[in-house]
Order: structure tokens, then sequence, then C-alpha cells
């Protein structure tokens, strides 16, 4: 790879990777089922890769990455509806569009407070996040790891889940 090349993947990157979920988001506001919603996804960040050379560094990559993840939501429901899989009223298109802004500045708000209350973990809880969701590790090979059952160690994970949803809930209560 040129250095070119791997400057424009850096910087690509370097945009993609902190914005990916709130890509995501946006579109699972129009797609509830995750693996078309994931499908969209992919879509999208193919396009925004071969695209990546008209995008100007002056402009915001979010609304940039929003608008082409638009026109792909676009095509899914095209598609659907041509398949007879889908009946999407375009007024209801028209409420998400204008109700958009806000849930995404909500999502990003609540991924956010999620930030602050991972901090908030024990160093062996943050081991076991870890494991679970930047290793994508299976319940059955913490447990082996910890020296634990797959059950004890899903009970685990999912007391930590209780834990942060609760500080999320209460932060998010105390700001109104």
């Amino acid at each position: 790879m040129d250095t070119e090349k791997k400057e424009n993947s850096d910087k690509f990157l370097s945009l993609l990777l902190p914005n990916q979920k709130c890509i995501l988001g946006y579109i699972l506001t129009y797609v509830p089922n995750f693996a078309d919603a994931d499908d969209i996804l992919q879509n999208t960040l193919s396009i925004l890769w071969k695209k990546f050379d008209q995008y100007r560094p002056e402009t915001d990559f979010v609304a940039w990455s929003l608008t082409t993840a638009r026109f792909e939501i676009m095509n899914y429901f095209r598609k659907s509806k041509k398949e007879g899989k889908l009946h999407f009223d375009e007024t209801l298109q028209m409420k998400i569009d204008e109700e958009s802004p806000s849930a995404t500045h909500q999502f990003n708000h609540r991924m956010d407070t999620l930030k602050e209350c991972i901090k908030k973990l024990t160093p062996g809880d943050m081991q076991l996040v870890k494991m679970r969701y930047e290793q994508e590790m299976p319940f059955t090979k913490i447990g082996q790891r910890l020296g634990i059952s797959s059950p004890a160690a899903l009970k685990k994970v999912s007391g930590i889940h209780g834990r942060l949803i609760r500080c999320i809930r209460l932060k998010m209560a105390m700001e109104g």
C-alpha cells in the first residue's frame, strides 16, 4: 500500500470509528431489524470508503455519512416494497426525518453517559466487559478463563449490565 493510500485509509478510519455507532443508531431509527440495519450499515460504509476522495475535511463527516445512509435506507425500502415485504408510509418517513436529529443527539448523549458509567466499574468488572465485548469471547470461554461455569459468567456480565443501566438512568434523571 503506497503512502497516500495508507494516509487516506488512516484518515477515513479516524473519522469513521468514533462515529460508526452513531451511523448504526441512525439506521436503526428507520430499520428496527438489526440484521437488515447491519446490511445497510455495511453498504453505507462501503460507499463512504469508495467516495471518500469526494469528502471535504471542512465539512461534517457525520452529516455526510448520515446522508449516504439515508439513501441506502431509501433503497432498502424501495427494494422491500417491490418484493412485497414492506409497506412503508412516506408520512412516517417524514416524521422520522423530523425526529432523527433529536434521536441522534439522544443516542450520542446516552453513549457519553455509558462511557462515564463504565469508568466507575471495578477492574474485575472491566476485565469481564473487555473479554465479552472487545475480545468477543463467548461465555463458555470467559467461564474457563475465570474458573467458573458459563452460566455463572453470564450472570456476572448480566449483573454488570444491570449496574450500568441503573447508572445511566440515574445520571439522565439527574440531568432532567
